[in-house]
């Protein structure tokens, strides 16, 4: 007995040590931590389905922190509802070497709304570590268990889920029915070394030593440049209520009988006023235009998620009489109420972000953030953006432009693509008549249109206060130093969805005075150095424009009597394949006159062509901050 306890005495710090060294910072190889934020040590996600109905997600996590930027990769969360629960989480705090700090118990869990505070009413909560720590790096291990009614959402599996993060080890593995047919999507598996073991109901991908991936200006998003698992089935639950995948065409009819037909219930008052309202009006664009602006001068937009995991509209009745909805039930009224004068239209999902990002039609399954609707006008569908009262009939801004949506109609789901504005839509002209005189103030009118998808950066001018709007032009051309502005007047024509601006601008001291001369900047207007991109050593990946542009500034600088330009800066015309950049400079009498071009080809270029992108913008830089030299004569 004696020896026994001796040789407990002497293992038992032993294997405390051997944990410490699994847990310390120090252990990490260099090639995951050096320049990381954190290492993930250890993860295992389980997606268990195998009870009809239920998905239980398990999750153990073990990372390493370096600094603040990583605290986002702890990740120490777990998210439930009415039809969803926590039965377990926990924490455990370790400092930089291992030693244990602190346990944290779901009672020392912080409870809150997991909506922001725009939203009415949700059911959705969250429980989060609220955790500070004293000093890094330090590692935590987070435990948690859900259970959830809902089958339809099960999140990819990302084993690298934020940039300047390691990876030592991640495990991902789904459990289910063998009866049921899984369906996986994958992206970079074979780059990273991803494994993976498949039996009959269970499948696990595993990933190991995957060094930190870094930001990249303009790059692709990070879930396209790191490993990704997405897993769906023909048959799910939404909230306990059966729906089905199989094909977008049942897909959207299940989503359309169950989620949105019984809500729209308008009552006879409500049909008899905006049938009385459109009663005159010619065609059905005119009287979908009516409708759309009756519904902006009604309602406001206010989240409200309830009914189904949030993804049900709330009545078209209830908007009628409360005036606000979020955008579902804005979406789903403004379709009652089009429905109401015959005009057809289709309750439409997508997600909504400044990235295009598509619905995944590859994968048959729920998806999407965002509702709006798709307007039919003979061969044409116009979308309406229903949670702005600004936005024009049928302008689709940087969040909703140009992506596969998911349209619901009576025979069923179909996807289609949401209004492109290509390159000659996409304008943004300044003209500028400026006069410079003897003292070297410059002075003088300044008028600006935006057309396609700069429309969308300036539609809400209007709508703020003279010294928001002043400073809004302060901070436009914050390169021009002592600019004051006056007389702004705003054209906001939301019939050909076109933005107008004039207003009076004067820039004291513009010009330098050398001796008798002047010095002056040729474009008021020029691109500042801060505009090139980064530069990278070792960049890995090319570069993406979204959305083809154009740029026009014609320029016009009356020269005061007496005075000459020395001699005019050089035409330059520099084109790639991404992008041209023109500038030309001329003399009419004493006007001396600057044209400037700036175009952007949309596409997805070569990481070989993203030096000679910084090349563009450095010669932009260069010759849009040309000096002329104005002598007295």
């Amino acid at each position: 007995m004696a020896r026994k306890l001796i040789f407990l005495l002497f293992v038992i710090p032993l294997l405390t040590h051997s944990q410490q060294l699994e847990l310390s910072a120090l252990t990490v190889d260099p090639e995951l931590s050096d320049g990381a934020d954190s290492v993930l040590r250890h993860e295992e996600i389980t997606f268990d389905l195998s009870d009809k109905g239920k998905l239980r997600t398990t999750i153990s996590r073990l990372v390493t922190v370096y600094n603040k930027a990583g605290l986002s990769d702890v990740k120490a969360y777990a998210g439930y509802d009415n039809n969803s629960k926590v039965s377990d989480i926990e924490a455990v705090i370790y400092t930089g070497t291992g030693v244990e700090k602190d346990k944290i118990k779901k009672r020392d869990f912080k409870d809150v709304s997991a909506v922001s505070g725009g939203t009415l009413y949700a059911d959705s909560r969250v429980l989060y570590l609220d955790y500070t720590p004293t000093s890094y790096p330090f590692t935590i291990q987070f435990n948690s268990e859900t259970l959830s009614e809902t089958t339809a959402f099960l999140w990819p599996w990302m084993p690298v889920s934020r940039y300047a993060s390691g990876t030592e080890y991640s495990k991902f593995t789904i459990i289910h029915d063998p009866e049921d047919t899984l369906h996986v999507k994958e992206t970079n598996l074979e780059k990273f070394g991803i494994t993976k073991e498949e039996t009959p109901g269970k499948t696990t991908w595993i990933a190991k030593n995957i060094e930190p991936v870094t930001f990249e200006y303009r790059s692709k998003g990070l879930d396209e440049r790191v490993p990704r698992v997405k897993c769906f089935f023909d048959r799910f639950y939404l909230a306990g209520v059966p729906g089905i995948a199989g094909n977008w065409k049942d897909f959207g009819k299940w989503m359309n009988e169950k989620l949105v037909e019984d809500t729209q219930d308008l009552d006879a008052a409500a049909i008899a006023e905006i049938q009385e309202l459109t009663k005159d009006l010619p065609n059905d664009e005119t009287k979908a235009r009516a409708v759309y602006q009756f519904v902006q001068d009604k309602v406001r937009y206010i989240s409200v998620q309830v009914e189904i995991g949030g993804w049900k509209p709330m009545l078209a009745s209830d908007v009628q009489r409360l005036s606000y909805g979020d955008c579902k039930a804005l979406s789903n009224y403004t379709q009652s109420l089009l429905n109401a004068v015959g005009v057809k239209s289709y309750y439409t999902v997508l997600y909504g972000d400044r990235g295009k990002e598509s619905l995944e039609t590859d994968v048959v399954a729920m998806q999407g953030n965002h509702a709006i609707l798709g307007v039919q006008l003979g061969d044409e569908i116009k979308f309406l953006e229903c949670t702005s009262q600004e936005t024009p009939f049928g302008y689709m801004g940087r969040f909703t432009d140009d992506r596969e949506v998911l349209l619901l109609t009576e025979d069923g789901g179909r996807i289609v693509k949401t209004t492109k504005y290509d390159q000659e839509d996409n304008t943004d002209i300044l003209n500028a008549n400026l006069v410079l005189d003897e003292t070297g103030n410059l002075s003088g009118e300044i008028a600006r249109e935006a057309k396609g998808i700069f429309y969308a950066d300036r539609m809400n001018l209007d709508r703020k206060d003279d010294k928001d709007l002043s400073d809004y032009y302060y901070e436009t051309w914050s390169g021009i130093n002592s600019l004051s502005v006056s007389d702004i007047e705003l054209n906001n024509n939301r019939l050909d969805v076109v933005y107008d601006e004039k207003l009076n601008c004067n820039i004291t001291g513009y010009a330098t005075s050398v001796s008798d001369n002047m010095l002056v900047r040729a474009n008021p207007f020029a691109l500042s150095r801060d505009a090139i991109p980064p530069r990278y050593r070792d960049r890995k990946t090319g570069f993406v424009n979204l959305r083809g542009t154009i740029e026009q500034q014609n320029i016009e600088i009356t020269i005061p009597e007496g005075y000459a330009v020395n001699a005019l800066p050089e035409t330059v015309e520099y084109t790639e394949e991404f992008g041209t950049y023109q500038v030309s400079y001329k003399l009419e009498g004493n006007k001396l006159i600057c044209k400037r071009m700036l175009k952007f080809n949309e596409g997805d270029f070569d990481v070989e062509a993203y030096e000679k992108y910084r090349d563009l913008y450095k010669t932009i830089v260069k010759h849009d901050n040309q000096k002329l030299l104005i002598e007295k004569i």
